[in-house]
């Protein structure tokens, strides 16, 4: 695939739940840093990232595409628990533009129901081609009950009015433990927010358990200024317990293979394709 932008702007993004930390870990993350360099990504929102050692695992997948494609990467990390009760675990955004503003949005005050682990969302401003985006990476809980992950959500929308107004496009990503008709994902619809993958395929569009997921609880949310031009799975068996999201977003003569191309449910996934937390 070959996208151009001769105006405006065009953006590829993804989101990615590492599943921790694995006995294979360097092999598994290179096989990872490998094919999101293939993607030529602008930003990236991974969920279950840890700390061991000197460097957290989104880190250490930075330095892997910087060698891999050229590139300078940038990581905003936000650590939220532990991991097995051992390693610190977050959310992290990685960018190959520089962070113009980062902040953290806490989704544990939720009232009377409490999420089963303490849950952040790492918020990151970036400027691209003279416009604000602000990109969000999103990890909700897995409680039983939905209404947590609603209330979780209507925090995030009350932070990002107070905090995070001016932004000519708003773009959450990440593994928000729902599917697309639950009170979350309905209330983030009715507030402007678009579905990626929804937007180009009409397939189940599954991400989760991986090798055979049967559920899709990973999403790329997009309000504002950008068009959705592609969207697809990533990733495949072995690599984590969830597939990838990618997307290829657009804003003003965003062209494929020589012809203007808006995704309107004939995209084919861009790629092929335990326990949600």
């Amino acid at each position: 695939m070959k996208w151009t932008a001769k105006n405006g702007i065009l953006l590829s993004v993804c989101t990615f739940n590492l599943h921790g930390k694995e006995e294979n870990d360097g092999t598994r993350l290179r096989a990872i840093a490998e094919r999101l360099s293939e993607l030529k990504l602008d930003l990236c929102a991974l969920q279950e990232v840890v700390v061991d050692g000197d460097k957290n695992t989104a880190e250490r997948l930075a330095e892997m595409l910087e060698g891999l494609t050229g590139e300078d990467y940038r990581v905003h990390f936000v650590e939220s628990h532990l991991f097995y009760e051992m390693y610190p675990e977050g959310v992290a955004v990685v960018s190959r533009y520089p962070f113009r503003e980062v902040g953290v949005i806490d989704l544990n005050d939720l009232g009377e129901l409490s999420p089963l682990l303490p849950r952040h969302a790492a918020v990151s401003g970036v400027e691209v081609e003279g416009r604000r985006i602000l990109f969000v990476s999103v990890h909700l809980d897995h409680h039983k009950n939905p209404l947590v992950r609603k209330l979780q959500v209507e925090r995030l929308l009350e932070e990002l009015e107070s905090h995070y107004s001016g932004y000519a496009a708003v773009i959450l990503a990440g593994d928000f433990n729902d599917t697309e008709d639950s009170p979350a994902l309905r209330l983030l619809k009715e507030n402007g927010f678009i579905d990626a993958y929804r937007t180009c395929n009409d397939d189940p569009g599954y991400t989760f358990p991986a090798p055979s997921p049967s559920m899709r609880i990973d999403y790329i949310l997009v309000k504002g200024g950008l068009e959705v031009l592609y969207a697809g799975r990533i990733m495949e068996e072995g690599l984590s317990d969830h597939l990838g999201v990618y997307s290829i977003l657009g804003e003003g003569d965003a062209t494929f293979q020589k012809r203007r191309s808006t995704c309107r449910g004939s995209c084919e996934p861009a790629g092929s394709t335990s326990r949600p937390v």
